[in-house]
Protein backbone atom coordinates (compact mmCIF):
# COMPACT_ATOMS: atom_id res chain seq x y z
CA UNK A 1 0.00 0.00 0.00
CA UNK A 2 1.60 3.08 -1.21
CA UNK A 3 2.21 6.68 1.39
CA UNK A 4 1.13 10.19 0.78
CA UNK A 5 2.28 13.30 2.17
CA UNK A 6 -0.44 14.79 4.39
CA UNK A 7 -2.12 17.88 2.80
CA UNK A 8 -1.27 21.32 3.59
CA UNK A 9 -3.29 22.64 6.78
CA UNK A 10 -5.61 24.69 4.33
CA UNK A 11 -6.55 21.51 2.39
CA UNK A 12 -7.53 19.84 5.73
CA UNK A 13 -10.68 22.33 5.87
CA UNK A 14 -12.96 19.64 4.51
CA UNK A 15 -13.97 20.17 0.76
CA UNK A 16 -17.75 19.60 1.05
CA UNK A 17 -18.63 22.56 3.48
CA UNK A 18 -20.12 24.41 0.86
CA UNK A 19 -23.06 21.55 0.83
CA UNK A 20 -24.21 23.90 3.90
CA UNK A 21 -24.98 26.77 1.07
CA UNK A 22 -26.79 23.82 -1.28
CA UNK A 23 -28.86 22.19 1.70
CA UNK A 24 -29.90 25.07 3.05
CA UNK A 25 -30.67 26.92 -0.48
CA UNK A 26 -32.55 24.26 -1.59
CA UNK A 27 -34.70 24.07 1.41
CA UNK A 28 -35.67 27.82 0.96
CA UNK A 29 -36.28 27.37 -2.70
CA UNK A 30 -38.58 24.26 -1.72
CA UNK A 31 -40.55 26.15 0.66
CA UNK A 32 -40.86 28.90 -1.17
CA UNK A 33 -42.51 26.56 -3.77
CA UNK A 34 -44.32 25.02 -1.19
CA UNK A 35 -45.83 28.44 0.27
CA UNK A 36 -47.42 29.25 -3.79
CA UNK A 37 -49.20 25.72 -4.05
CA UNK A 38 -50.65 25.85 -0.52
CA UNK A 39 -50.94 29.87 -0.12
CA UNK A 40 -48.85 29.65 2.96
CA UNK A 41 -47.39 33.00 3.46
CA UNK A 42 -45.57 32.29 6.81
CA UNK A 43 -43.91 29.67 4.75
CA UNK A 44 -42.58 32.10 2.51
CA UNK A 45 -41.32 34.06 4.80
CA UNK A 46 -39.16 31.37 6.37
CA UNK A 47 -37.99 30.73 2.68
CA UNK A 48 -36.62 34.32 3.12
CA UNK A 49 -34.81 34.11 5.76
CA UNK A 50 -33.06 30.85 4.50
CA UNK A 51 -32.06 32.27 1.68
CA UNK A 52 -30.55 34.97 3.39
CA UNK A 53 -28.75 32.55 6.20
CA UNK A 54 -27.59 30.56 2.88
CA UNK A 55 -26.16 33.86 1.37
CA UNK A 56 -23.96 34.38 4.79
CA UNK A 57 -22.59 31.37 5.09
CA UNK A 58 -21.13 31.27 1.13
CA UNK A 59 -19.63 34.25 2.25
CA UNK A 60 -18.33 32.99 5.51
CA UNK A 61 -17.19 29.22 3.95
CA UNK A 62 -15.82 31.36 0.83
CA UNK A 63 -12.11 32.07 2.48
CA UNK A 64 -12.08 28.23 2.39
CA UNK A 65 -11.82 27.63 -0.91
CA UNK A 66 -10.26 30.97 -1.52
CA UNK A 67 -6.93 29.73 0.53
CA UNK A 68 -6.53 27.24 -1.91
CA UNK A 69 -5.55 29.37 -4.44
CA UNK A 70 -2.27 30.43 -2.88
CA UNK A 71 -0.45 26.92 -3.75
CA UNK A 72 -1.26 25.61 -7.29
CA UNK A 73 0.35 22.34 -6.61
CA UNK A 74 -1.52 21.73 -3.72
CA UNK A 75 -4.84 22.37 -5.10
CA UNK A 76 -3.97 19.98 -8.50
CA UNK A 77 -3.22 17.66 -6.09
CA UNK A 78 -6.36 17.76 -3.81
CA UNK A 79 -8.55 18.17 -7.15
CA UNK A 80 -6.48 14.52 -8.18
CA UNK A 81 -7.70 12.68 -4.77
CA UNK A 82 -10.72 10.57 -5.78
CA UNK A 83 -12.48 11.33 -2.50
CA UNK A 84 -11.62 15.28 -1.68
CA UNK A 85 -11.54 15.94 -5.37
CA UNK A 86 -15.36 16.20 -6.41
CA UNK A 87 -16.39 18.00 -3.29
CA UNK A 88 -14.80 21.17 -4.18
CA UNK A 89 -17.52 21.01 -6.42
CA UNK A 90 -19.77 22.28 -4.03
CA UNK A 91 -18.57 25.74 -3.96
CA UNK A 92 -20.23 26.53 -7.48
CA UNK A 93 -22.88 24.06 -6.89
CA UNK A 94 -23.44 26.51 -3.92
CA UNK A 95 -23.10 29.59 -5.73
CA UNK A 96 -25.26 28.33 -8.48
CA UNK A 97 -28.00 27.43 -6.15
CA UNK A 98 -27.74 30.78 -4.80
CA UNK A 99 -28.40 32.20 -8.12
CA UNK A 100 -31.59 30.07 -8.83
CA UNK A 101 -32.83 30.86 -4.98
CA UNK A 102 -31.96 34.56 -5.26
CA UNK A 103 -34.06 34.67 -8.71
CA UNK A 104 -37.19 32.44 -7.42
CA UNK A 105 -37.03 33.90 -3.54
CA UNK A 106 -35.34 37.06 -4.13
CA UNK A 107 -38.23 39.04 -5.36
CA UNK A 108 -40.49 38.36 -2.38
CA UNK A 109 -39.00 40.80 -0.04
CA UNK A 110 -36.93 43.04 -2.77
CA UNK A 111 -37.78 44.18 -5.95
CA UNK A 112 -37.32 41.70 -8.80
CA UNK A 113 -35.05 43.72 -11.12
CA UNK A 114 -32.71 43.85 -8.01
CA UNK A 115 -33.61 40.59 -7.35
CA UNK A 116 -32.38 39.63 -10.77
CA UNK A 117 -28.95 41.70 -10.42
CA UNK A 118 -28.16 39.46 -6.89
CA UNK A 119 -28.92 36.00 -9.55
CA UNK A 120 -26.83 36.99 -12.22
CA UNK A 121 -24.25 38.10 -10.64
CA UNK A 122 -23.80 34.85 -8.88
CA UNK A 123 -24.76 32.61 -12.09
CA UNK A 124 -21.47 35.01 -13.79
CA UNK A 125 -19.18 33.99 -11.13
CA UNK A 126 -20.32 30.42 -10.64
CA UNK A 127 -20.76 29.28 -14.08
CA UNK A 128 -17.01 29.82 -15.37
CA UNK A 129 -16.05 28.42 -12.24
CA UNK A 130 -17.92 25.06 -12.78
CA UNK A 131 -16.60 24.94 -16.10
CA UNK A 132 -13.00 25.13 -15.18
CA UNK A 133 -13.47 23.13 -11.83
CA UNK A 134 -15.71 19.96 -13.32
CA UNK A 135 -12.65 20.18 -16.42
CA UNK A 136 -10.26 19.94 -13.95
CA UNK A 137 -10.82 17.39 -12.07
CA UNK A 138 -11.99 15.49 -14.95
CA UNK A 139 -8.60 15.48 -16.40
CA UNK A 140 -7.20 14.73 -12.95
CA UNK A 141 -9.06 11.95 -12.37
CA UNK A 142 -8.23 10.43 -16.35
CA UNK A 143 -4.46 10.80 -15.58
CA UNK A 144 -4.44 9.01 -12.38
CA UNK A 145 -6.69 5.87 -13.65
CA UNK A 146 -7.84 5.15 -10.20
CA UNK A 147 -9.49 1.81 -9.00
CA UNK A 148 -13.19 0.81 -9.36
CA UNK A 149 -13.28 0.42 -5.44
CA UNK A 150 -12.28 4.48 -5.70
CA UNK A 151 -15.57 5.88 -7.40
CA UNK A 152 -18.36 7.54 -5.12
CA UNK A 153 -21.34 9.28 -5.30
CA UNK A 154 -19.37 12.08 -5.01
CA UNK A 155 -18.07 11.72 -8.17
CA UNK A 156 -21.44 13.03 -9.45
CA UNK A 157 -21.03 16.20 -7.96
CA UNK A 158 -19.60 17.60 -10.73
CA UNK A 159 -21.74 17.07 -13.51
CA UNK A 160 -24.93 17.90 -11.62
CA UNK A 161 -23.44 20.96 -11.68
CA UNK A 162 -23.67 21.94 -14.88
CA UNK A 163 -27.52 21.27 -14.32
CA UNK A 164 -28.19 23.89 -12.16
CA UNK A 165 -27.01 26.61 -15.09
CA UNK A 166 -30.74 26.41 -17.01
CA UNK A 167 -32.23 26.40 -13.67
CA UNK A 168 -30.33 29.25 -12.71
CA UNK A 169 -30.99 30.72 -16.52
CA UNK A 170 -35.12 30.61 -16.02
CA UNK A 171 -35.89 33.44 -14.48
CA UNK A 172 -33.52 35.67 -16.72
CA UNK A 173 -35.28 34.35 -19.74
CA UNK A 174 -38.59 35.32 -19.16
CA UNK A 175 -37.37 38.68 -17.76
CA UNK A 176 -34.96 39.17 -21.08
CA UNK A 177 -37.15 38.53 -24.13
CA UNK A 178 -34.86 39.79 -26.39
CA UNK A 179 -32.12 37.48 -25.37
CA UNK A 180 -34.17 34.24 -24.31
CA UNK A 181 -33.10 32.23 -27.43
CA UNK A 182 -29.39 32.74 -27.00
CA UNK A 183 -30.09 31.83 -23.43
CA UNK A 184 -32.31 29.13 -24.23
CA UNK A 185 -30.11 27.34 -26.03
CA UNK A 186 -27.10 27.60 -23.38
CA UNK A 187 -29.08 26.18 -20.85
CA UNK A 188 -29.91 23.36 -23.26
CA UNK A 189 -25.78 22.92 -23.91
CA UNK A 190 -25.07 22.70 -20.08
CA UNK A 191 -28.10 20.35 -19.53
CA UNK A 192 -26.54 17.84 -22.70
CA UNK A 193 -23.12 18.45 -20.97
CA UNK A 194 -25.05 17.40 -17.44
CA UNK A 195 -27.14 14.29 -18.87
CA UNK A 196 -24.27 12.81 -20.47
CA UNK A 197 -21.50 13.31 -17.93
CA UNK A 198 -24.07 11.82 -14.99
CA UNK A 199 -24.83 8.39 -17.23
CA UNK A 200 -21.11 7.95 -17.56
CA UNK A 201 -20.09 8.44 -13.71
CA UNK A 202 -23.56 6.98 -12.76
CA UNK A 203 -22.69 3.78 -14.59
CA UNK A 204 -19.00 3.45 -12.78
CA UNK A 205 -21.05 4.30 -9.97
CA UNK A 206 -23.01 1.33 -9.97
CA UNK A 207 -20.55 -1.10 -11.09
CA UNK A 208 -18.84 -0.48 -8.06
CA UNK A 209 -21.10 -1.15 -5.80
CA UNK A 210 -22.13 -4.26 -7.14
CA UNK A 211 -18.72 -5.56 -7.94
CA UNK A 212 -16.55 -4.01 -4.86
CA UNK A 213 -17.17 -4.43 -1.29
CA UNK A 214 -19.51 -1.67 0.65
CA UNK A 215 -18.77 2.19 0.63
CA UNK A 216 -16.51 3.17 3.56
CA UNK A 217 -18.90 4.25 6.16
CA UNK A 218 -17.52 8.26 6.17
CA UNK A 219 -18.18 8.55 2.17
CA UNK A 220 -22.05 7.10 3.19
CA UNK A 221 -23.65 10.11 2.59
CA UNK A 222 -22.80 10.16 -1.30
CA UNK A 223 -24.83 7.23 -1.83
CA UNK A 224 -28.17 9.45 -1.63
CA UNK A 225 -26.18 11.78 -4.41
CA UNK A 226 -27.63 10.52 -7.13
CA UNK A 227 -31.10 11.88 -6.29
CA UNK A 228 -29.99 15.25 -7.02
CA UNK A 229 -29.39 15.09 -10.58
CA UNK A 230 -32.59 12.16 -10.94
CA UNK A 231 -34.56 15.53 -9.47
CA UNK A 232 -32.61 18.18 -11.35
CA UNK A 233 -32.75 16.52 -15.02
CA UNK A 234 -36.19 16.94 -15.34
CA UNK A 235 -36.59 20.03 -13.02
CA UNK A 236 -34.44 21.99 -15.24
CA UNK A 237 -35.73 20.89 -18.23
CA UNK A 238 -39.07 21.89 -17.68
CA UNK A 239 -37.99 25.31 -16.39
CA UNK A 240 -35.96 26.07 -19.53
CA UNK A 241 -39.62 25.43 -21.71
CA UNK A 242 -41.80 27.26 -18.82
CA UNK A 243 -39.53 30.43 -19.34
CA UNK A 244 -38.91 30.51 -23.04
CA UNK A 245 -42.67 29.76 -23.40
CA UNK A 246 -43.18 33.02 -21.50
CA UNK A 247 -40.51 35.00 -23.29
CA UNK A 248 -42.24 33.84 -26.50
CA UNK A 249 -39.70 31.95 -28.57
CA UNK A 250 -40.33 30.56 -31.36
CA UNK A 251 -41.28 26.80 -31.92
CA UNK A 252 -41.73 26.38 -27.69
CA UNK A 253 -45.61 25.86 -27.36
CA UNK A 254 -45.44 22.94 -24.58
CA UNK A 255 -43.88 22.28 -21.15
CA UNK A 256 -45.58 18.85 -21.70
CA UNK A 257 -42.27 17.08 -22.51
CA UNK A 258 -40.48 18.88 -18.99
CA UNK A 259 -43.40 17.40 -17.50
CA UNK A 260 -43.24 14.00 -18.25
CA UNK A 261 -38.74 13.93 -18.08
CA UNK A 262 -39.45 15.22 -14.27
CA UNK A 263 -41.60 12.69 -13.98
CA UNK A 264 -39.14 10.06 -15.20
CA UNK A 265 -36.52 11.43 -12.77
CA UNK A 266 -38.78 11.52 -9.66
CA UNK A 267 -39.51 7.79 -10.45
CA UNK A 268 -36.01 6.75 -10.88
CA UNK A 269 -35.01 9.13 -7.27
CA UNK A 270 -37.45 7.53 -5.29
CA UNK A 271 -36.34 3.89 -6.23
CA UNK A 272 -32.82 4.79 -5.77
CA UNK A 273 -33.72 6.38 -2.23
CA UNK A 274 -34.94 3.00 -1.16
CA UNK A 275 -32.22 1.21 -2.64
CA UNK A 276 -29.69 3.52 -0.82
CA UNK A 277 -31.43 3.06 2.31
CA UNK A 278 -31.02 -0.56 1.86
CA UNK A 279 -27.34 -0.17 1.39
CA UNK A 280 -26.97 2.45 4.22
CA UNK A 281 -28.46 -0.10 6.44
CA UNK A 282 -26.04 -2.90 5.67
CA UNK A 283 -22.64 -0.11 5.85
CA UNK A 284 -24.43 0.56 9.02
CA UNK A 285 -23.49 -2.99 10.27
CA UNK A 286 -19.89 -2.19 9.83
CA UNK A 287 -20.21 0.46 12.35
CA UNK A 288 -21.31 4.32 12.82
CA UNK A 289 -21.02 6.78 10.00
CA UNK A 290 -18.83 9.46 11.66
CA UNK A 291 -20.12 13.12 11.96
CA UNK A 292 -18.38 15.33 9.28
CA UNK A 293 -19.03 18.02 6.92
CA UNK A 294 -19.88 15.36 4.52
CA UNK A 295 -23.12 14.44 5.75
CA UNK A 296 -24.33 17.88 4.04
CA UNK A 297 -24.37 15.16 0.76
CA UNK A 298 -27.83 13.66 2.65
CA UNK A 299 -29.55 17.25 2.37
CA UNK A 300 -29.40 18.69 -1.33
CA UNK A 301 -30.27 15.34 -3.25
CA UNK A 302 -33.57 15.36 -1.09
CA UNK A 303 -34.14 18.82 -1.28
CA UNK A 304 -33.72 18.05 -5.16
CA UNK A 305 -36.23 15.63 -5.49
CA UNK A 306 -38.71 17.13 -2.92
CA UNK A 307 -38.37 20.67 -5.36
CA UNK A 308 -39.16 18.60 -8.46
CA UNK A 309 -42.17 16.96 -7.04
CA UNK A 310 -43.35 20.26 -5.77
CA UNK A 311 -42.60 21.53 -9.37
CA UNK A 312 -44.67 18.23 -10.74
CA UNK A 313 -47.60 18.65 -8.31
CA UNK A 314 -48.13 22.76 -8.82
CA UNK A 315 -47.65 22.46 -12.75
CA UNK A 316 -50.53 19.50 -13.02
CA UNK A 317 -52.61 20.41 -9.92
CA UNK A 318 -52.79 16.46 -8.93
CA UNK A 319 -53.43 16.25 -5.60
CA UNK A 320 -51.74 13.25 -5.16
CA UNK A 321 -48.41 14.16 -6.13
CA UNK A 322 -49.04 18.08 -4.33
CA UNK A 323 -49.29 15.87 -1.07
CA UNK A 324 -46.58 13.80 -2.21
CA UNK A 325 -44.41 17.19 -2.73
CA UNK A 326 -45.12 18.25 0.87
CA UNK A 327 -44.52 15.13 2.39
CA UNK A 328 -40.95 15.25 0.94
CA UNK A 329 -40.78 18.63 2.07
CA UNK A 330 -41.34 17.47 5.52
CA UNK A 331 -38.69 15.02 4.82
CA UNK A 332 -36.26 17.43 4.05
CA UNK A 333 -37.01 19.96 6.81
CA UNK A 334 -36.16 16.89 9.37
CA UNK A 335 -32.92 16.30 7.40
CA UNK A 336 -31.84 19.48 7.36
CA UNK A 337 -32.56 20.29 11.16
CA UNK A 338 -30.49 17.17 11.83
CA UNK A 339 -27.52 17.59 9.45
CA UNK A 340 -27.26 21.33 10.47
CA UNK A 341 -27.78 20.17 14.53
CA UNK A 342 -24.86 17.42 13.85
CA UNK A 343 -22.50 20.29 12.38
CA UNK A 344 -23.25 22.72 15.66
CA UNK A 345 -23.33 20.56 18.36
CA UNK A 346 -20.26 20.61 20.67
CA UNK A 347 -18.41 17.40 19.95
CA UNK A 348 -15.94 15.76 22.64
CA UNK A 349 -13.50 14.90 19.46
CA UNK A 350 -12.75 18.72 17.84
CA UNK A 351 -11.32 17.22 14.41
CA UNK A 352 -14.06 15.92 11.89
CA UNK A 353 -13.06 12.51 10.39
CA UNK A 354 -10.86 12.82 7.41
CA UNK A 355 -12.09 11.92 4.22
CA UNK A 356 -10.02 8.87 3.01
CA UNK A 357 -6.95 10.06 0.37
CA UNK A 358 -6.04 8.30 -2.57
CA UNK A 359 -3.89 5.64 -0.76
CA UNK A 360 -6.52 4.37 1.79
Amino acid sequence: MSTSTPPPPSQRMHPAWYGAVMGTGVLALTLDAQAGTWSWTWMSRIADVLLIVASILAVALLPRYLVRLKSRRSLADELGDVSRGPMLATLPAGLLILSVSWGRVGPDFMTNATALWVASALLMIGTPVALALSLAWTSALTRLQPELESVNGGWLIPPLINMLVPLALAPLIAANPSSAPLLVYVGGAFLGIGVVLFLAIFSLLFARLALRPPTPGVLAPSLWIPLAPAGLIGLATYRLLQSAQQAGVDGVTSVTAGLIITAMGIGFGLWWSVFAALEMRRISTAGVTPANPGWWGFVFPVGAMALSLTTLGAATDIAAINIGGLIATAALFVVWARVTWATLRPRRHPHSAPLPTTSD
